[in-house]
């Protein structure tokens, strides 16, 4: 007689039931994700173990032990233990509301039992049979609500992430952790009937096996028959034995039941419709657009379409599903290995096409959906390098969720994937996990600086930092409706890690904002229709609210409970007092009256409140600070307070906590001067591609090696000059793309996209503050801001550079531009400007970075040098300004710099240009009231006959008047782009010829020479030149503006000079003085009887005996290693700079220092005195961080701080003279 492996130790003292309610709690505990094999493997061996009340009790100890058997955890079990590569928690909409799942062990098994679902119940291409859809919707009802009711029990929640491995074993918690656990997982019946309906009896009994019937299957995977019966049935109720199987267990008998009633045809059809219609939607992400029909073939696999985008490119679709032909009732996984597995040759997909010019501009994707079990399909071998991606909708879902704004991110991967796959042999289990690779690796197969490697094998489970990140970022789920007893599908709004505010899908029409918060869902919604003209203030208001809802939720969570009584949603409307009022008031109006609020709160009753919108307190929604938000709170908190049946007596206590005065606001109108930031007709914004980046980047190695340039180190002496023949070869690339262009359309689309960088940048610099005060530094909105502000510099830069190249030198091709070419020329134009600007900051001494050709092919930068580290330093410096500034008070506006008379800057400007900015402003708001009467907000290109014509009518200026303003504002061709020598380099600043000073392209149009603008690059025109001017920079001719000039800037460091004494006083000295000439009667004088010039300005602290003297320096801001090299020359070298002048006249000041105390009545009091020197710059820059000075050099604005710190210092070691 042949005993059973379990009538031996530890099984034969074990209760099967015990055994099972323990190994299926603790697949409830995220951090056993990883051991979900041994686990359920020991749940079925408790299965197959009769009960055994008397057994001794199953302590967490006695547990572990038994974990550690080699039945549950040999070697080749814990060898198939794969990480884990999918959320471990998620939610499958049914019926009666979303329901929580454990995902288990079968890659996206929520995916694919709601795809199932729907297919079952929401298919209108396939009817399946009326029994079997009743007997589907008993089954889904039961194991979606037992997988439901067993993760809230146990407090898991939606997405939750599978955490970082420690150690090789199963996690076992204490007892009283444990039990709760257990209890989890089991139902009495009076559980049973309360969860399910008396219908349902049948289908839990058709899913059960009684304690010790089970027959468990001792292979190394998983055990299929706990997947078919994943309930354990006893004398008192169930415990789910395989609570991670319940969505593989639904999907399994879904299609069992399917073969039973003979629809299994029909269920693979409406899975490949349903399969279909996510495809489509997806591609909609990335603005696809359908060539034609769905296209049929002989093989009812493959259903294809192609689809077109980014204007040239091809999507070949092919969707391909499981027909679910041989499905084994019995094995819910399919075969053991692939090799048990008939996988058919799908030749349709290498049939030939007709030949098609735009075949080189096409990519095949192919969706793979299959239901869970192993299965796939063989292709044939390959012909040519088409692009092709093969995944399945999950991957899909993932990566366009992430990346999907970028219409050319499918078609790039594809191209890198099968360009990767020519050169090596790559090993991969997930299209997904290739993605996270080439993402992290800026988008690129670039792995390292070393040469490739002959094999790649991708990381398993590399993806699943990707799944997180959509999760975090979007986190789509269903709630309960508002308005009927429906489920809709919300997505967060800034992402799961800033704030839990939602807003409905836009397929449901108006979109609505739900704040999630204590199991209550408050939501922010229409009273009624809006008229489309007010839909988007409507929407700005809605957000706005949403967000003040979730802080009042922060700080008055017992107001909201009050406010929504035993109810768990409260829905607030927002209406308008008067649309045609509020229509007329937002095209730019002025409203009746702002002694009103613009907004009152009241509550409507039955879980309801009303916020009404009123024209006569409007205008606050135009003051600069946030007044209008502030009453915004007042209505919300007003309204909440009368739903609460609370008095308002402390509303105006709340409104100051909640939202004090500041720049903590959700409300930013748009005025009618601010040109720049009216919405709307402008494409999204194209920043440089990354994955563009890293082609340059490889042809530019492949062209140095073509020209012989061995790998290696460069010798640093020939740096410079490498770097200059990398900036000629790129500019000679940009030629050639460029001439093979055509004209038509060119500038106009160069423009829209110029525009659409300058409306951004003036929105992000508008709301940047406020993000800081509402979200804080850290949080994914302000962290999107800063991210993006550091792509659009660089990306404005290289698109203002190709406008000027193109204005300069018009192209006769016969190309269009597509979105592929113009990101190819973006970023050659924006690593042009790089490579130049490295080359001038080696010539001028201040980056150290070492240049090779590396063994990849690259042109190998050193990283981290003082240069490099300098400029970061200095980011990360005033991106901490900003926050600070964003979290104090909104101040009284600073001093604005002193400014010479109007006269004389009008006389000045009039004499270098011929015109005054008087002028120029009525010229300049001229051509954007010529773009305001187009209605589309494209660049207008008008006859320049007609523009000098309309000027002279509009303004009374004369022609040759019209010309001179246009003449000093136009960019026009020339024969040579180079011809204006370094005035044509886009990395320099001030440049006469650039697109910022010069906003209107000279063309020659069908009719003649003609001129072309964009609006907003036109309005801020004028505020660039008055930066020149009143900055000092403006660089002239005349005599008038080089006087002008010199004025200014004496003008502004004198005052900056009172300001310095200013912060001295702040930071403690008592006695301040600047402008010094003399001190008590004495020149400052050399030894040698040279004059030291005048001490900027002077602090004194007698208590401390401290004297520190200050020189100040008024910069502006570096821009540009040439502007860098004479800023630090100014500062810190040769015996003009700030440094020396400031050291001989430190030293004076020390050896004169009765004299100097007497100058200020100031009697020596015993001991010595301290004598301390700075430099303070009007601005924080780059150099000192760069060259290290031996003086300190602080910019005022830290200036105080930096004083009183060194006051505390001299306190505590007063008596010693510091020799500096």
């Amino acid at each position: 007689m042949t005993l059973s492996p379990f009538d031996t130790a530890p099984w034969v003292e074990v209760d099967g039931q015990s055994l099972v309610s323990a190994a299926s709690a603790l697949q409830l505990m995220p951090q056993n994700i990883p051991r979900l094999l041994r686990l359920q493997r020991l749940a079925a061996i408790g299965a197959a173990l009769p009960s055994r009340p008397g057994a001794p009790r199953l302590s967490p100890s006695r547990l572990r032990a038994i974990l550690k058997h080699p039945m549950v955890s040999n070697s080749d079990v814990r060898s198939q233990e794969d990480p884990y590569d999918d959320l471990y928690t998620a939610e499958v909409p049914f019926y009666g509301g979303p329901h929580l799942i454990i995902q288990g062990l079968t890659s996206q098994s929520a995916d694919t039992a709601a795809l199932l679902l729907r297919s079952v119940f929401h298919s209108d291409d396939t009817e399946l049979p009326a029994p079997y859809i009743t007997e589907a919707n008993t089954l889904a009802l039961v194991l979606l609500r037992l997988s439901d009711s067993v993760c809230r029990r146990s407090g898991l929640h939606r997405g939750i992430v599978p955490p970082r491995a420690h150690g090789n074993e199963v996690t076992v918690p204490g007892q009283h952790q444990l039990d709760l656990l257990r209890r989890a997982v089991t139902f009495e019946r009076d559980a049973l009937s309360n969860l399910l309906p008396a219908s349902a009896v049948p289908w839990v009994q058709k899913l059960s096996v009684w304690s010790g019937n089970h027959l468990p299957t001792m292979r190394h995977g998983p055990d299929d028959g706990l997947v078919v019966t994943p309930l354990l049935l006893h004398e008192g109720g169930i415990v789910v034995a395989n609570p991670g199987e319940l969505a593989s267990a639904l999907r399994h008998h879904l299609i069992v039941l399917a073969q039973e009633h003979g629809c299994q045809e029909q269920l693979a059809a409406a899975f490949h419709h349903q399969v279909i219609r996510s495809a489509r939607g997806l591609l909609a992400l990335v603005s696809a657009e359908p060539l034609g029909p769905l296209e049929t073939t002989h093989d009812p696999m493959v259903a294809r379409q192609r689809f077109t985008m980014a204007g040239d490119k091809i999507i070949d679709l092919a969707v391909i599903c499981d027909e679910l032909k041989g499905y084994d009732a019995a094995k819910p996984f399919g075969p053991e290995s692939a090799a048990d597995l008939e996988m058919p040759t799908l030749a349709v997909l290498e049939e030939s096409r007709p030949s098609r010019p735009e075949e080189t501009q096409t990519m095949q994707l192919v969706v793979k959906e299959g239901v869970g079990r192993l299965w796939g399909v063989k292709r044939p071998r390959r012909r040519g390098l088409v692009p092709i991606l093969e995944t399945n909708l999950s991957e899909l879902r993932t990566m366009t969720e992430l990346d999907g704004r970028d219409p050319l991110f499918l078609w790039r991967f594809a191209q890198a994937r099968t360009r990767l796959r020519t050169e090596v042999e790559v090993i991969s289990w997930s299209v997904l996990d290739e993605y996270a690779t080439y993402r992290d690796h800026g988008y690129s197969f670039y792995f390292d600086d070393g040469a490739r490697p002959n094999l790649i094998l991708i990381e398993t489970a590399a993806g699943l930092p990707l799944r997180v990140e959509a999760q975090q970022l979007l986190d789509r789920h269903e709630v309960l409706s508002p308005h009927s007893p429906s489920f809709v599908e919300v997505l967060a709004l800034y992402g799961t890690q800033t704030a839990p505010i939602y807003f409905t899908h836009p397929r449901y029409g108006d979109i609505e904002h739900v704040v999630e918060w204590d199991g209550r869902h408050l939501w922010i919604g229409r009273s009624g229709e809006v008229p489309e003209c007010l839909s988007g203030f409507h929407g700005l208001v809605a957000e706005a609210a949403a967000y003040w809802m979730w802080q009042v939720c922060l700080a008055q969570p017992d107001l909201i409970r009050a406010a929504a009584g035993d109810r768990s949603a409260l829905y607030t409307t927002i209406s308008f007092n008067d649309a045609h009022a509020w229509s007329d008031t937002l095209a730019g109006a002025v409203p009746p009256g702002d002694s009103y609020s613009w907004v009152h709160g009241q509550a409507a009753g039955d879980g309801h409140l009303n916020l009404e919108l009123c024209t006569a307190g409007a205008g606050a929604l135009r003051q600069a600070d946030n007044t209008a938000d502030r009453e915004l709170v007042r209505a919300l908190l007003t309204a909440l307070k009368e739903a609460a049946d609370q008095s308002a007596t402390e509303v105006s206590n709340l409104v100051e906590q909640l939202a004090p005065w500041g720049h903590k606001r959700m409300l930013h109108s748009v005025e009618a001067h601010e040109v720049a930031r009216r919405p709307g007709g402008l494409p999204s914004v194209r920043t440089v591609q990354a994955a563009e980046t890293a082609n340059v980047m490889d042809e530019l190695g492949a062209w140095l090696s073509g020209q012989g340039l061995p790998k290696g180190p460069v010798d640093p002496d020939e740096r410079t000059q490498l770097l200059n023949q990398v900036v000629e070869h790129y500019f000679k690339l940009l030629v050639a793309t460029v001439a093979r262009l055509s004209p038509t359309g060119l500038l106009e689309e160069l423009l829209l996209r110029d525009e659409a960088l300058l409306h951004q940048e003036e929105h992000r610099a508008k709301v940047l503050p406020s993000y800081l005060a509402c979200f804080g530094p850290a949080s994914k909105p302000a962290q999107d801001l800063e991210r993006e502000n550091r792509r659009q510099v660089e990306a404005a830069v290289a698109s203002r550079f190709l406008i000027e190249y193109v204005a300069a030198t018009p192209p006769a091709g016969h190309e269009l531009l597509t979105l592929e070419v113009y990101d190819h020329m973006l970023a050659i134009a924006a690593e042009l400007c790089a490579r130049a600007t490295l080359s001038d900051a080696i010539r001028y001494g201040f980056s150290q970075s070492q240049l090779g050709l590396l063994d990849s092919g690259r042109l190998g930068v050193s990283r981290g040098d003082r240069y490099q580290a300098g400029v970061r330093a200095l980011s990360e410096a005033q991106a901490e300004i900003l926050h600070r500034l964003s979290l104090e008070p909104m101040s009284v506006p600073p001093a604005t710099r002193p400014e010479p008379p109007i006269a004389q800057v009008e006389a000045a400007m009039n004499a270098e240009f011929g015109f005054t900015f008087e002028l120029m402003a009525h010229g300049l708001a001229e051509l954007i009231a010529l773009s305001d009467e187009q209605t589309s907000q494209a660049p207008l290109l008008v006859p320049e006959a007609d523009v000098i014509e309309h000027l002279q009518s509009s303004l009374g200026w004369s022609a040759d008047a019209a010309r001179r303003f246009i003449d000093h504002l136009s960019l026009e061709p020339r024969p040579e782009f180079m011809s204006i020598g370094p005035d044509a380099c886009p990395w320099r600043y001030n440049r006469n010829r650039s697109y910022v000073r010069r906003p209107l392209i000279r063309v020659n149009s069908e009719t003649g020479p003609a001129l072309l603008w964009g609006q907003r690059r036109v309005a801020v025109t004028g505020p660039y030149w008055l930066g020149l001017v009143y900055a000092g920079r403006m660089r002239g001719s005349s005599k008038p503006m080089k006087q002008l000039m010199g004025t200014i800037r004496q003008a502004e460091n004198k005052e900056f000079e009172r300001t310095v004494a200013k912060s001295l006083r702040a930071g403690g000295c008592s006695i301040v003085a600047n402008s010094i000439a003399k001190l008590n009667g004495h020149k400052l004088t050399s030894p040698d009887g040279d004059d030291l010039g005048d001490i900027d300005a002077l602090g004194i602290d007698p208590k401390r005996r401290t004297i520190i003297v200050v020189e100040a320096k008024d910069f502006e801001l570096s821009r540009t290693p040439a502007e860098l090299s004479n800023e630090t020359n100014s500062l810190l070298h040769g015996q003009k700079s700030a440094v020396y002048k400031l050291g001989r006249r430190t030293r004076w000041v020390r050896d004169n220092v009765p004299a100097t105390l007497a100058h200020f009545s100031i009697s020596e009091r015993a001991g010595k005195w301290t004598v301390l020197p700075v430099i303070s710059t009007s601005r924080d820059l780059i150099s000192p961080r760069v060259m290290e000075p031996d003086i300190p050099v602080i910019p005022i604005n830290s200036l105080e701080t930096w004083v009183s710190t060194q006051l505390r210092h001299s306190s505590r070691g007063a008596g010693k003279r510091k020799n500096k």
